[in-house]
């Protein structure tokens, strides 16, 4: 074994310059999957599902579809969901559905009211409220008044 001086430094110089770089990349992973955490937290879409009067609508079905139009024209946090999420009203008519930062449709529609279809914005850390009220359908108020 050669026991050069010069090759010696050069040896541990090499493996400073190696450690410092593992080092750096170590945080830049960590750093990124804080990023990917943090952009994969959902921001809530929450709201109350109403009649006309005010009474509260269980069992209401909202489905939340995703506009990526906004992600094609360069809105960064445009990341929305390929796939639809759907949630049920509860007794007292609040639902909540956890979805990225986007723009979204909104479908409500219970049965004997008919449906509502609303544009919705989601930001970061921001909830988005989203109360509906639905009215009676005429159609199925005059086939059940005969």
């Amino acid at each position: 074994m050669d026991s050069n001086p010069q090759k010696v430094q050069n040896l541990l110089r090499m493996s400073k310059i190696h450690e410092v770089t593992m080092r750096a990349l170590f945080v830049m992973l960590i750093l990124s999957c804080v990023s990917i955490y943090t952009l994969g937290q959902g921001t809530a879409i929450q709201g109350e599902v109403l009649d006309s009067e005010g009474a509260a609508i269980a069992k209401a079905r909202i489905l939340v579809h995703w506009d990526s139009s906004g992600s094609k024209v360069g809105l960064a946090d445009n990341i929305g969901l390929p796939q639809d999420v759907t949630a049920i009203s509860d007794g007292s008519g609040h639902f909540s559905i956890m979805v990225p930062s986007g723009f979204y449709d909104l479908f409500v529609t219970a049965q004997a009211f008919t449906p509502v279809a609303a544009k919705v914005r989601v930001k970061i850390n921001a909830p988005a409220n989203f109360d509906v009220r639905l009215r009676a359908d005429p159609k199925v108020s005059k086939e059940l008044a005969h």
